[in-house]
């Protein structure tokens, strides 16, 4: 099953080891999360499966 859910907006990173902890997306009503980030969508770095020029493969479950 195939999902779009937008641009990476953020990432979090561990500052101490240098690592990205997850990455941010935009919450499925775009033009309310410009101005709260509550509907943020948070996925954690160890879902990732791949990342390409254009599109990052997680496994959501």
């Amino acid at each position: 099953m195939e999902k779009d859910f937008g641009f990476v907006q953020d990432v979090c990173a561990d500052l101490e080891s240098g690592t990205i902890t997850s990455i941010i997306v935009p919450g499925s009503n775009r033009f309310l999360s410009m101005l709260s980030s509550s509907n943020d969508i948070v996925i954690q770095w160890e879902n990732i499966k791949c990342i390409g020029e254009d599109v990052i493969l997680v496994d959501i479950q």
